[in-house]
């Protein structure tokens, strides 16, 4: 029966290998194997080389270099695990559950799983992996080194497969359960790079030195796959004892990992998910609430309804907030300038508002027509043009001013002047509108039969987007045109700048200061220019 049930897992192996390379095919089909093997032997082969000099230079010098492959065995690790979470999270979803448990069991179900994400991992490591054992072997001038390194890297592979496949479907297994599961793990995906650039800053801030780290690995069990990997040449240092324990580790932590994928499977397959966490209820949209209070007299209703219905579509589906995620990026090459040439105090502070700006802007304004497909008619023939676009312009606003809140603190406590601090956060309120006019400008001359529903992060229901490159590029004019409107203030506050107008005569504080309130003009232009464009075309916006 066991025999059985490995080869029924083989077979589900195997069919998904090639519903998956059905998939995954387009254009010509031969070209593709060829470029894929190209490459696959060009990096074999500098791996290969690199591996024999690295034979040659141990060899030469009768040591290990353990502590820098210990290093790397562990990264190497982390990089396979998250690799094989991604195949596993892909092809799950594409398993046919009601057919496969009418004619197999869950367990062969499970082990079919874990053989297509080994097979999948092993088809880009085969190449490598052998380049690797055969250049290093003939570095050593130690055959039996080819046999060791190729079975250390197949265990890891093993161990990451199990272990990545198992922290999937834990992950997917508990989002089940929990209302809000599936928006904190896309959420986690989107923005979880952030903490490691956070810890990077702080390390190059503060030089804290990493040896204590570096030096705990070597205790990790994943690190005795290095041992494992020269036990065949002897006579450099390689911990006989840690090799076994490395072949034990593969023994113990493969099966039992692969009982844990069994019951993992059989829970999300054969029960119903049991939600633990109330969901939210639906809102009012014309119900008067805090935007009321606060915009009543000097906003419209039908505007302030706007911002609302916005507002709550964007905490049950927060595309804004996966589209801020590129503001970082456009920013940070506005910085390589400054970064570069060095200057003033108040740099630091002003692409913080100018990336507040773009995130505000362009969370609740970019994309008009995706975002409100569905209510599309309905808006056109009922909410005026001007009501609608400064709706959006009102939340943008609202949300760059409360953040600016913070960038005013930050700057009273740093060595900005207090009237250029008043002056950015001005600007940070300014940044937001006109990013949120822009944006909508640009968003509404988009026709709408060019939207079509695609998968999206944070909720299981589908979104209306645009296919291929034309959302980016519809982000790029956007950042380009408030990018333009902050370039007097950072050109005014770079070193190269500053210091050439003081030998002319205009000293350099003035021309860091006079800068801001330029930008902050520029942008007001530039802002209610996009808002009668947008205007414009919303009155003119047919649907076809």
């Amino acid at each position: 029966m066991r025999w059985l049930r490995i080869e029924e897992g083989v077979l589900i192996a195997r069919t998904e290998w090639r519903r998956s390379r059905r998939e995954s095919d387009s254009g010509n089909l031969w070209t593709g194997r060829r470029a894929f093997l190209v490459l696959a032997l060009a990096i074999s082969g500098v791996l290969g080389v690199s591996a024999h000099a690295v034979g040659t230079t141990i060899a030469s010098a009768q040591s290990i270099r353990v502590d820098e492959l210990e290093l790397i065995a562990p990264i190497a690790f982390v990089l396979l695990v998250w690799r094989c979470s991604e195949i596993t999270h892909r092809r799950f979803e594409r398993l046919d559950a009601d057919f496969l448990l009418t004619t197999v069991p869950a367990r062969a179900g499970a082990l079919g799983l874990l053989i297509f994400v080994f097979a999948r991992a092993a088809r880009y490591l085969v190449g490598p992996t052998v380049a690797v054992a055969v250049g290093t072997a003939i570095g050593l001038r130690s055959p039996l080194v080819a046999f060791t390194i190729t079975a250390a890297i197949a265990g890891l592979v093993a161990v990451a497969v199990c272990v990545g496949v198992v922290g999937r479907l834990a992950v997917g297994f508990v989002g089940q359960r929990l209302a809000r599961g599936g928006f904190y793990r896309d959420l986690f995906v989107v923005f979880g790079w952030l903490p490691f650039l956070v810890a990077w800053l702080v390390l190059q801030e503060t030089s804290l030195s990493l040896v204590p780290l570096f030096a705990s690995l070597e205790s990790v069990p994943i690190a005795w796959f290095v041992d494992l990997a020269f036990f065949g040449a002897t006579g450099l240092g390689a911990d006989s004892a840690r090799g076994v324990g490395a072949i034990g580790a593969v023994l113990v932590t493969v099966p039992a990992l692969a009982g844990a994928t069994t019951v993992l499977v059989r829970r999300t397959w054969e029960r119903e998910p049991d939600d633990s966490t109330p969901t939210h209820g639906s809102r009012s949209l014309v119900t008067p609430g805090r935007l009321e209070r606060l915009f009543g007299d000097y906003v419209s209703r039908p505007a302030l309804t706007v911002a609302r219905e916005r507002w709550l579509m964007e905490r049950r589906v927060p595309r804004g907030l996966l589209s801020m995620g590129y503001t970082f990026l456009c920013v940070f090459f506005l910085a390589l300038p400054a970064l570069i040439l060095g200057g003033s105090a108040n740099i630091p502070l002003l692409y913080f508002a100018l990336m507040v700006g773009l995130s505000a802007g362009i969370a609740f304004g970019s994309d008009p027509v995706g975002t409100e497909y569905r209510v599309m008619p309905m808006l056109l023939t009922t909410v005026p043009a001007r009501q609608f676009v400064t709706g959006l312009v009102l939340l943008s606003t609202v949300a760059g001013a409360v953040f600016a809140i913070l960038i005013a603190l930050v700057g009273f406590a740093s060595p900005v002047g207090v009237f250029e601090t008043i002056l950015i956060v001005i600007g940070t309120v300014a940044f937001s509108a006109c990013t949120a006019c822009v944006s909508l400008a640009v968003g509404m001359d988009v026709e709408r039969y060019e939207y079509v529903t695609v998968p999206f992060f944070f909720t299981d229901v589908p979104i209306y987007a645009e296919m291929g490159s034309k959302g980016f590029r519809r982000l790029g004019k956007i950042f380009g045109v408030v990018s333009l409107a902050a370039i007097p203030a950072l050109l005014g506050n770079i070193e190269p700048v500053y210091e050439w107008t003081a030998t002319v005569g205009i000293p350099a504080r003035f021309v860091q200061f006079i800068s801001i309130p330029l930008t902050i003009g520029l942008t007001i232009w530039i802002a209610m220019s996009a808002y009668q464009t947008a205007i414009e075309r919303y009155r003119a916006y047919q649907i076809r």
